[in-house]
């Protein structure tokens, strides 16, 4: 209802203002001030709240999605300390078959001396090449993910910044130097 009042008075007073075009210069003047002023009043009427609200929304969605960011850092994290608790435990899993082979070794010495040596050093290498395959197969998997979801969490919040949003954050870094930042 308020909507067609506005519309009602919108049409009316550019009607009324052209109806009395044949008054003095200064009562035109006064009709086309009232107008401006009733045109003023609705476009802040309507439009303030709009606006409001669109930053309203954006800064929580810019919040939001910093604290996206922070909880990604934290889960990288905390896939590095497990694969760090991984590569430990895989080093003393190797380190007990070692020395269960060392100790069979040892209880055959006489009979399977050179045997034994030879099968201890192929293991050694098998393991170390395992260990060096598993722990560059993680790591690249590792890696990737973090670039990956860096890179798409970097271009999501750089994609999502305006020119507002970019000149504030140019002035934030400035100022933290001390610096006037003037554009």
């Amino acid at each position: 209802m308020k909507f067609i009042y506005s519309l009602l008075i919108l049409i009316a007073t550019p009607v009324a203002a052209f109806a009395s075009e044949s008054q003095s210069g200064s009562a035109h003047m006064v009709w086309r001030v009232v107008d401006f002023i009733i045109f003023a009043a609705l476009i802040v009427y309507f439009v303030r709240k709009p606006i409001v609200n669109y930053f309203k929304n954006r800064k929580k969605q810019i919040f939001e999605e910093i604290e996206n960011a922070k909880k990604a850092k934290e889960e990288a994290q905390n896939a590095l300390n497990e694969a760090q608790n991984l590569l430990s435990k895989l080093s003393s899993e190797v380190e007990s078959i070692i020395k269960i082979y060392k100790q069979m070794g040892e209880k055959e010495k006489e009979d399977y001396a050179n045997a034994a040596k030879e099968l201890e050093e192929i293991f050694k290498k098998r393991i170390e090449q395992e260990k060096a395959m598993i722990l560059n197969k993680a790591y690249k998997n590792f890696i990737e993910k973090i670039i990956s979801k860096a890179i798409s969490k970097a271009r999501e919040q750089f994609l999502s910044l305006n020119d507002q949003d970019l000149r504030n954050i140019n002035k934030r870094y400035f100022d933290s130097f001390g610096v006037e930042y003037d554009k």
